[in-house]
């Protein structure tokens, strides 16, 4: 059900050129932060608030230990605070700070990450909008090439993704990086041998992350790219259910996606797998530094001579659990960032595509367009090789209603998309009015292009709705009369909403002849000088073919009309008729029904 994944061998990079890739996904994604930078700030001084508060935590610890249960002087309490008489009091007031240090951490932390959220969220948005918007830019030939449901897992999944990429993995690292600096500040100024021992194991820890970090990159990127396969095939399947069922293909279908999914599953697994075995190793190293510290600890309060006491080492193994907790934490968003920055990478294949359709900067105006067109030595030949136009010319004088017919396959759909510039050709040129399209701006051609598809395309909205796309700012009466005129109202009146009526996703509530009507009624509220519609009877009974053939093109007199058709009524009501033949353009003599169709080529033009 699904297309072949094209096999790709891939140079092995070299460390370098991996910290250019991911140096480059930061650079290139970090601006779409500048617009909440006072936020971002705010949330950053919380963070602070927040790393003080984890730091004075340990010390009321002490207080109970030291001074409350051993009543040892401390020099920075007052006298009067201390002895056995005034352990009660500290004993309550180490209970009130421990307090007051957990409610500033948890209401800042409510505060930063309410924060960090939105800004997350906005910045995705933005994302999401740069990536669509760039993607609207590409031709038609562009989208052919990409599968559909992969574009739409980087859009939505992807793009997600990189909230942990761009803000919630960015602060949690700064939090636990800032926490573990100061941390090892505290720890070296209490001892600072236990705390070079607490320290030791980090180099391990760090050869370990950068070693599995590599490979849990790559099986990162694997797993996005097996994912995006798995959204492709559930997007055929959904839209192909009407024939899945009517051909008993069920279990086909099924087994299609049971094969993407188990592939996006193993992938999911491999990820999974080195993440635990990173997991293993760190948690491995930790807990021997966690040991060593705690025994030369206990070594040293138990000497006869020392100046470490027991508040002291219960202190300072606080502080070394609070190292090596932040540090557990940071290894666990590494991880995390290290799939988003694949994410990010994917995200930056639409961002970074280059629009194959580039408009000009300062675009020749036209004071109106009167319909012209005029075809010079056009070629056309697909990302495949096929080659579909070869040198055809063609002159339509403005305001004429031409058919084109031709072989299935021939080009003619290529052809009519040319005129919008949905694709370029590859050679020759396509002029409106003796002027290149590709001089023009895509604003005033395409409003000057109305085109209904062989493929009827609507929106899960109302009829009204649809038919207001050809043309947002037109009253009502003007949609009303292209209704009328399509035929649209001749069901839609029938329904209690009327042309308020929704049609469903993709028009599923409609009929296909129904859906060909509001396309028609789409391109008739246009009113655009020139119209283009591809196998327009398509789904159309014999009663719509005639008021197509009558009331809709009479509407489109004056209007330059391409119809691509082979039905024999339409073809005896235009004023021209074209036939595509190996690539080239060649006139039909005038005659009438299905001899239009039979008559052999007059000869190139």
């Amino acid at each position: 059900m699904t297309r072949p994944s094209v096999a790709t061998n891939k140079p092995k990079l070299t460390m370098r050129q991996r910290l250019g890739q991911s140096l480059y996904v930061w650079r290139r994604l970090l601006p779409y932060l500048s617009q909440y930078r006072l936020r971002l700030l705010s949330a950053f001084s919380l963070t602070c608030i927040v790393v003080l508060a984890e730091l004075a935590k340990p010390w009321p610890l002490k207080v109970v230990i030291d001074q409350v249960i051993g009543a040892e002087p401390w020099a920075i309490l007052p006298t009067s605070m201390t002895g056995r008489e005034n352990a009660g009091t500290l004993a309550l007031l180490a209970g009130c700070a421990v307090l007051v240090f957990s409610l500033i951490t948890g209401i800042a932390s409510y505060f930063r990450d309410l924060w960090l959220a939105e800004a997350g969220q906005k910045v995705v948005n933005r994302i999401r909008r740069s990536a669509l918007e760039r993607m609207l830019l590409m031709s038609l030939a562009w989208h052919e090439k990409h599968r559909r449901g992969d574009m739409m897992l980087r859009l939505v999944g992807d793009a997600n993704s990189l909230r942990m990429l761009l803000i919630d993995g960015i602060f949690s690292l700064m939090r636990e990086g800032l926490l573990v600096g100061g941390t090892l500040i505290v720890m070296l100024i209490m001892d600072w041998r236990l705390a070079l021992m607490a320290v030791a194991v980090m180099p391990a820890i760090g050869v370990m992350t950068s070693l599995f970090g590599v490979r849990l990159r790559r099986a990162a990127r694997k797993q996005r790219a097996k994912e995006g396969e798995l959204a492709t095939s559930v997007h055929e399947t959904m839209s192909a259910i009407p024939v899945i069922q009517a051909y008993g293909m069920e279990d086909e279908a099924a087994e299609a996606f049971t094969r993407a999914n188990r592939k996006s599953a193993k992938a999911g697994l491999a990820a999974t797998r080195l993440e635990g075995r990173l997991g293993i190793g760190a948690e491995t190293a930790l807990a021997l530094g966690i040991g060593v510290t705690m025994y030369y600890g206990a070594l040293r309060v138990a000497a006869p001579e020392t100046d470490l006491s027991a508040g002291d080492l219960l202190v300072l193994l606080a502080y070394v659990r609070s190292f090596y907790k932040p540090i557990r934490k940071a290894l666990s968003r590494s991880s995390v960032m290290i799939k988003a920055a694949a994410s990010g990478e994917r995200i930056l294949h639409l961002l970074d595509a280059v629009p194959d359709l580039p408009w000009p900067e300062q675009p020749r105006t036209l004071p109106k367009i009167r319909g012209e067109i005029t075809l010079q030595d056009v070629s056309f030949r697909h990302g495949d090789g096929r080659q579909v136009l070869k040198g055809a010319n063609l002159h339509i004088p403005a305001g004429q209603h031409v058919a084109l017919v031709g072989a299935n396959g021939s080009g003619k759909t290529t052809l009519a998309t040319l005129l919008p510039r949905l694709r370029d050709p590859s050679t020759g040129t396509v002029l409106v009015d003796g002027v290149d399209v590709r001089e023009l701006g895509a604003l005033q051609l395409r409003n000057a292009v109305a085109l209904v598809f062989q493929e009827t395309i609507l929106f899960d909205a109302t009829l009204r709705e649809n038919i207001l796309l050809g043309r947002p700012d037109a009253d009502q009466k003007d949609v009303e009369a292209a209704a009328n005129c399509a035929g649209v109202t001749a069901y839609s009146d029938q329904w209690p909403d009327g042309l308020d009526t929704s049609v469903g996703e993709r028009g599923a509530g409609l009929s296909g002849g129904e859906r060909q009507r509001v396309a028609l009624a789409r391109a008739l509220v246009r009113n655009a000088p020139i119209v283009v519609l591809d196998e327009p009877t398509t789904g159309l009974d014999a009663v719509s073919e005639e008021r197509l053939c009558t009331e809709v093109l009479a509407r489109l007199r004056g209007q330059t009309v391409l119809l691509i058709t082979h039905n024999p009524r339409v073809l005896a009501s235009v004023d021209r008729v074209i036939r595509l033949v190996d690539g080239r353009l060649v006139d039909v003599d005038r005659l009438t029904g299905q001899q239009l169709l039979a008559a052999p080529p007059k000869g190139p033009q």
